[in-house]
């Protein structure tokens, strides 16, 4: 079964969340916690590689929390999704530092190739306003 861990559930729910709320402040990462039923620890860690990625601002302190960094409209489900969950991959023989020894004899690498393909340009026509429809 090729699904999202529960860090990619989880923060998108959270990113979800940023978006119903607008961006004109900041939310505590406390509040998303508790509204969402995510793990507080757990959510703290998954919004650094969104950070990162600069999809969210953090701002610390008692003011502090978190909100876009970007317009909704400019962030694609598939950054989102590959900030969280690393590069898309529906099979590791798809990685760039993956060498298969199979590859010559297999004949799925092709159809796994145009999975990927199909499954990331839908990601990436997809911005966070539409996790709100």
């Amino acid at each position: 079964m090729i699904r999202l861990t529960k860090a990619g559930e989880y923060g998108l729910r959270a990113i979800r969340y940023l978006v119903e709320n607008g961006n004109e402040s900041r939310i505590s990462i406390g509040d998303i916690s508790i509204e969402k039923k995510i793990p507080e620890p757990f959510l703290r860690k998954l919004f650094k590689p969104l950070v990162q990625k600069g999809i969210i601002n953090s701002t610390r302190g008692v003011s502090g929390g978190v909100r876009l960094a970007r317009e909704p409209e400019n962030i694609s489900v598939l950054e989102v999704v590959e900030a969280l969950e690393g590069p898309l991959a529906l099979n590791e023989c798809l990685l760039e530092d993956v060498n298969c020894e199979f590859l010559d004899e297999c004949g799925m690498h092709g159809v796994w190739e145009e999975a990927q393909a199909a499954m990331a340009r839908v990601l990436r026509s997809k911005n966070l306003t539409h996790l709100t429809k």
